[in-house]
């Protein structure tokens, strides 16, 4: 198995952007919406135009004998930000996705947004894994390739969350060296979501 960076010449944009919105079905059918054949076009969209959460510069592959085996999508700190998002997806998929997504981002991961931090950190915003690649190492894969690409970089931390109950996710998290370091609860979809924030430290600070 190789870890690659995405390309639409090499990689199945479809395969990607299925991966992409199955890897939480509360907050992509929340953006994108629930019919999924219109909800991959969109990403797809976003995928091919970069500069946002979804962009191709953002996607590492995992490939095994030639066929995706899953992806992690990573922004750096220096990722635009929820006002300049806003409009990229908007430019890229349309006005009514853009709302949807800052709809979504508020709804579910607001104290993220209002919590200060002391510096800015990666952030991890989906990791999926197809489904008869699942227990062959292919998640532990990627995660070992985003800290080396984060130390590469000068370090960091790097942040994602977890929507519980999903013990599968937080036991793969915790075994590449994770920790949760916070969870608040969210109302969405007339549920109450618990989202952990989980963070890794490579030990070095960003410049």
């Amino acid at each position: 198995m190789i870890l690659e960076p995405f390309s639409p010449e090499k990689h199945p944009i479809e395969e990607v952007a299925a991966l992409i919105y199955d890897t939480e079905p509360v907050y992509f059918s929340l953006v994108f919406g629930r019919d999924r054949a219109e909800a991959l076009v969109q990403i797809e969209k976003l995928v091919l135009a970069g500069g946002n959460a979804f962009g191709h510069e953002n996607i590492t592959c995992a490939v095994r004998t030639g066929k995706v085996a899953g992806v992690l999508v990573m922004q750096t700190p220096y990722a635009p930000g929820l006002r300049e998002e806003f409009f990229v997806v908007a430019r890229a998929a349309g006005l009514t996705t853009a709302v949807r997504f800052l709809l979504a981002e508020w709804l579910i991961f607001a104290p993220n947004y209002l919590r200060k931090e002391p510096e800015p950190g990666y952030y991890i915003s989906s990791l999926s894994v197809v489904p008869a690649e699942r227990g062959r190492g292919v998640g532990a894969a990627l995660l070992e390739g985003a800290v080396r690409k984060v130390r590469f970089s000068g370090g960091g931390k790097i942040v994602l969350s977890v929507i519980a109950p999903n013990p599968a996710a937080v036991r793969l998290y915790e075994r590449a060296g994770f920790r949760t370091v916070s969870t608040h609860r969210a109302w969405v979809s007339f549920q109450i979501l618990s989202v952990l924030t989980m963070v890794y430290d490579t030990g070095k600070t960003v410049p």
